[in-house]
């Protein structure tokens, strides 16, 4: 019995695992053109990040968690990222895929709320309880995963701490897991709609943006 719980808690957490954010590749992004110089910046809320951490026990991994969090805020406050999630294309359409039948407008404008499923109240906060982890699976492609029951966000270490992974692959990683939290999920298994998904073209905008405005 013992056993048998064993083996099936490894295999749900290898489905949630297989499911989270893994690497990314962005340039096949489309993005149509959306007027919007007639709203005023000003009506447009801004997001601030709360940020609960363990097991980021060196002062490097501090370090590049707070310049990834700069990133972040930097990027979704702006223009520039309101103007691609709008313009964000899909099969020819300016929708995301899998999108909760929501427009591109509506799932800014439910983002920036900070509404997460768990914590819904309209706080225009993204809440992050985070943990490093090192996997159980040494060849384990994933780099972050989350569960739908826990504002937990699991970063793996192997991954976080190499030189490679800059505050701006930080941003973006930390971007997709919130979504999840925000709502948005993707397929199961990988195909060729799965990038367009909300969590994975979410963080693709982030990183676009994050380059453009000078961060590497």
């Amino acid at each position: 019995m013992k056993r048998n719980f064993i083996v099936g808690t490894l295999l749900v957490l290898m489905a949630y695992q297989a499911n989270a954010s893994q690497h990314h590749n962005y340039n096949h992004y489309k993005f149509k053109t959306v007027e919007t110089q007639h709203v005023h910046e000003e009506s447009f809320p801004t997001l601030d990040v709360n940020v609960h951490t363990r097991n980021f026990s060196r002062r490097s991994d501090r370090e590049k968690l707070a310049k990834g969090v700069e990133v972040l805020k930097a990027v979704m406050n702006s223009k520039r990222f309101r103007e691609l999630v709008y313009g964000f294309e899909f099969r020819g359409e300016r929708i995301f895929n899998d999108n909760n039948g929501m427009s591109n407008e509506e799932i800014y404008a439910h983002l920036m709320t900070g509404a997460e499923v768990l914590q819904p109240e309209q706080d225009h906060t993204m809440n992050f309880d985070l943990t490093l982890y090192r996997s159980w699976n040494p060849f384990s492609k994933v780099k972050g995963y989350t569960l739908p029951d826990t504002m937990r966000i699991w970063i793996h270490k192997k991954f976080y701490r190499r030189r490679s992974w800059t505050p701006v692959d930080v941003a973006a990683n930390l971007a997709h897991e919130w979504v999840h939290k925000m709502g948005f999920g993707h397929d199961f298994n990988y195909n060729s709609d799965r990038p367009f998904s909300v969590p994975y073209g979410i963080g693709g905008i982030v990183i676009k943006v994050a380059n453009e405005l000078g961060y590497e």
